[in-house]
C-alpha cells in the first residue's frame, strides 16, 4: 500500500542522526521507490539556515547515484514577532515576546523563493507548538486552547503557498487528545480539508499516530478514518515515516490501520512531478 516516504530527517537536521546512505538503504529494503529528505527549518537564524545549506549540498551530491531522493524541508509555524526579531538581529538570543491582546501572527523561516534558491523541491508544513501567546510552549497544555491554536495554524498552512504537504495533522508532542480523536470538532477538520482541496495541497499519513504509545487503539482507528475522509474528498494522501534516528518498517503498522479504514493499494500517493518547485 505504501511505496514512497516523503518525510525523513537526516543527520543534517538538528534532532536526527540518520545518514543519507542509511536512509537510502533502508528505504530500498522496504521497497520505497521515492523518498523525500525533509530536515527541519524552524527559525530564520544562522544555525537553522546552515543546517538547510548542509542538507541541500549533501542531497544534491547524493542524487547523482540516487536520483529517487528528493530534497524537501519541514517548516514549522513560528510567531511573527520572533521572526522579525531574528531578521533584524540575526539571532534568537535576547528575544522577549511582546505583550499583545491578540494572538501573534504566524510566519515560516523563509519565503518560497528563498527555499527554491537552496534547491528545495517541496515543503512539509507542520504544527509543533503554540505560537499565539507569550511563552506558550512553557504553559500547561490546555486542551481547548491547544485545539483552537492547532486549528488556526493548520488552516493557515493549508492556504500558504510554501506548503506542499500538511504534515502530521493534529500532532501534539504531549498527545493531549490521543485518547479520543472526536474531541477535535468535525467542523474544524472540514474547514481544513476545504482549504487543502481549494489550494491543491496534500495531507500526510504520518507513522507517528500508529506507533506512539500515547495513542489509544480507538484513536488510531479514528485517525485512519479521518484520513480516509480526506481521501474521499479528493485530497491526496502521502506517507511520512518522520524518521529521525532509526528507520524500521513502521509503515506496516500504518498500513494495518489504513486497510481497516478502507484504504487499498494506490490510495497513498507520491508527490506529483508537476507539484515540485522549479
Amino acid at each position: 500500500m505504501i511505496h514512497s516516504d516523503w518525510h525523513i530527517h537526516s543527520e543534517f537536521s538538528y534532532d536526527a542522526t540518520l545518514s543519507l546512505e542509511k536512509i537510502a538503504l533502508d528505504a530500498k529494503s522496504h521497497g520505497f521507490c521515492k523518498i523525500g529528505i525533509t530536515d527541519h527549518l524552524n527559525y530564520n537564524d544562522g544555525p537553522f539556515l546552515s543546517d538547510l545549506q548542509n542538507s541541500a549540498t549533501a542531497v544534491k551530491a547524493f542524487q547523482k547515484e540516487h536520483p529517487h531522493v528528493v530534497l524537501g524541508v519541514e517548516l514549522t509555524p513560528i510567531e511573527r514577532p520572533e521572526f522579525e526579531y531574528i531578521a533584524k538581529t540575526g539571532t534568537r538570543e535576547g528575544y522577549i515576546p511582546p505583550i499583545s491582546s491578540h494572538p501573534y501572527g504566524i510566519e515560516f523561516a523563509l519565503t518560497k523563493e528563498e527555499l527554491i534558491f537552496y534547491g528545495v523541491k517541496f515543503a512539509i508544513g507542520a504544527s509543533h507548538w503554540r505560537v499565539d501567546v507569550p511563552d506558550a510552549r512553557h504553559l500547561p497544555a490546555d486542551l481547548d486552547e491547544c485545539i483552537e491554536e492547532w486549528y488556526r495554524q493548520q488552516l493557515w498552512m493549508a492556504c500558504d503557498e510554501r506548503v506542499t504537504v500538511l504534515g502530521h495533522p493534529w500532532y501534539h508532542g504531549k498527545g493531549i487528545w490521543y485518547e479520543d480523536f472526536s474531541v477535535i470538532p468535525h467542523s474544524m477538520n472540514m474547514d481544513i480539508a476545504a482549504a487543502l482541496k481549494e489550494n491543491r495541497k496534500y495531507a500526510e499519513c504520518n507513522a507517528h499516530f500508529f506507533c506512539t504509545q500515547r495513542a489509544s487503539e480507538k484513536f488510531r482507528h479514528q485517525y485512519a478514518e479521518f484520513l480516509r475522509e480526506l481521501h474521499e474528498m479528493g485530497i491526496p494522501i502521502t506517507y511520512g515515516s518522520d524518521a529521525h534516528s532509526s528507520y524500521g518498517a513502521v509503515h506496516l503498522k500504518a498500513e494495518a490501520y489504513l486497510a481497516a479504514a478502507g484504504f487499498k493499494d494506490g490510495d497513498i500517493v507520491e508527490i506529483r512531478e508537476e507539484d515540485f518547485w522549479k
